[in-house]
């Protein structure tokens, strides 16, 4: 599992609620469409972080199309993520996001 360690990923609800993931330490919803997350490793410092991020079901639920967005946050373990609906306009949604650290 060493290999693994400088990947991160999760699936979050619209809620705010850890799904599933691996090394993802606490999701909060703190507005609308806007998610705060938090993981056991740094994304910043001697390591380039890269991520993908995607919105989609929870397990297997219909989606609509939507889009989300991410930064990074002056905590080195954090990370904001932003959901929006088609149109544009903030939208809680379910979202699936990967990290890559190298």
């Amino acid at each position: 599992m060493a290999d693994f360690k400088s990947r991160l990923a999760c699936v979050i609800a619209a809620d705010g609620e850890i799904v599933r993931g691996y090394r993802i330490s606490k999701s909060e919803k703190v507005g609308l469409g806007d998610y705060v997350l938090t993981w056991q490793e740094e994304l910043q410092g001697s390591a380039k972080t890269n991520f993908s991020c995607v919105v989609g079901s929870e397990m297997y639920e219909d989606v609509e199309p939507g889009i989300c967005t991410v930064g990074l946050l002056s905590d080195h373990h954090q990370m904001r993520v932003r959901t929006y609906a088609p149109s544009g306009l903030p939208a809680d949604r379910s979202f699936h996001l990967a990290v890559f650290r190298d």
